[in-house]
């Protein structure tokens, strides 16, 4: 399951990828630089929280699982929050809303994902 879940985060990004260039092409408004950052930093979030919750999957209490998903969301959504922040103090003269809300929708489909593949490995344990 370790190289079926990383080949979807690989293969999430690169579509994700295509899909920010294809986007932004289309509407130069958009922040191309901070969104491919954005997904950059979500798909080594992934990889991360990823190798943190495998031990967590050896433990006998179910209770240490949860809490560690329960972690690493936390953990994206600080980090989320933080570089957020960053954009906005850089960027205070050229502020795209839009850019944002993509940024978050971006954290929407990798804590799905991520959440998905954590729910299906628990199972099969």
């Amino acid at each position: 399951m370790k190289k079926y879940y990383l080949l979807i985060i690989l293969l999430l990004s690169i579509l994700l990828f295509g899909l920010i260039y294809l986007w932004c092409g289309q509407h130069p408004e958009y922040d191309m630089i901070a969104l491919m950052v954005a997904n950059w930093l979500l798909a080594g979030l992934s990889v991360v929280s990823y190798f943190m919750l495998q031990s967590k999957l050896k433990a006998e209490r179910p209770q240490v699982f949860v809490n560690g998903v329960y972690g690493s969301t936390l953990l994206r959504l600080m980090v989320c929050m933080g570089s957020i922040f960053v954009y906005l103090y850089f960027n205070q003269g050229h502020l795209h809303k839009p850019s944002i809300f993509a940024m978050m929708g971006l954290y929407i489909v990798y804590t799905v994902i991520e959440t998905m593949g954590l729910a299906n490995m628990a199972k099969k344990k």
